[in-house]
């Protein structure tokens, strides 16, 4: 018989505080509403701290402790002020989940048409993102001796996509970043990784429904069927990687997409 504990990843992760990027709403949430679920105290940051109330309330609601953050992480300044003050309530750092995206992937465009300031705006949340997530969390990680970071990728900097070459060279970027800081920070205990996920988001779902004949096309891509769950299967992987079960795991970039990478 399934257990909760295996099914939900509870008490996995007791003690631990997480500080989650873009936690409110889509990939980013579920991330949040995982890890709390599984044991973890949960900074949920958002570019207004608001759009992370739904979820902290959720949080609470299901026994987890939460709170909301204002953390643009394109701003070095208001990242650092934002896991400075989830150490100051808690008292630690042990996981942080770089999930903030400008959104443009779900837009495509040709490189014809990218113009400069649409590669400078993508580019600060992801790169500015991931470094200055990096630089305000190392200090509180190596305190801990065995931290986690956590970079959500995307299948696109795996093989590339038409229409959108800039958030593929990008999330191709963050592929180097990972394993460079794995290779940095592995003498400290910490893991660095990545996940590229293919998640229905509610602007995904509400799109197939309109369009159902290009839902059925691209659930066939995909050898579960499926597209992924945010909560259920992109927040349980990455409940799994910031536990001990995976602390060996360090320097990988790991495709959560029900076999879509092997079709493409």
């Amino acid at each position: 018989m399934t257990t909760t504990t295996t099914t939900t990843g509870a008490g996995l992760l007791d003690g631990r505080v997480a500080f989650v990027t873009g936690a409110g709403a889509g990939i980013g949430r579920g991330i949040a509403l995982a890890l709390a679920a599984a044991g973890a105290r949960v900074a949920v940051t958002g570019r207004r701290a608001s759009t992370c109330d739904d979820t902290v309330a959720q949080i609470a609601a299901e026994g987890g402790a939460a709170f909301a953050l204002e953390a643009d992480v394109g701003d070095r300044a208001a990242v650092h002020r934002a896991v400075e003050a989830a150490v100051d309530r808690w008292g630690r750092l042990d996981i942080v989940v770089q999930n903030a995206n400008a959104g443009d992937s779900a837009h495509p465009i040709a490189l014809e048409d990218v113009s400069e300031e649409d590669w400078l705006r993508q580019a600060r949340v992801a790169w500015d993102g991931n470094l200055h997530c990096a630089q305000a969390a190392l200090p509180h990680l190596r305190a801990g001796g065995c931290g986690r970071f956590i970079v959500l990728g995307s299948a696109f900097g795996l093989h590339g996509a038409a229409m959108n070459p800039v958030y593929s060279a990008l999330k191709g970027g963050d592929r180097g970043f990972v394993k460079s800081l794995a290779r940095e920070w592995g003498p400290h205990g910490i893991t660095v990784n990545a996940i590229e996920p293919a998640a229905a988001t509610e602007p995904t779902q509400v799109f197939f429904a309109q369009n159902p004949a290009v839902r059925d096309a691209y659930l066939r891509l995909f050898p579960l069927g499926r597209m992924g769950v945010p909560r259920e299967d992109i927040g349980r992987a990455v409940v799994a990687l910031c536990s001990d079960l995976m602390g060996y795991v360090s320097g990988q970039n790991l495709p959560v997409d029900g076999g879509l990478y092997t079709a493409l």
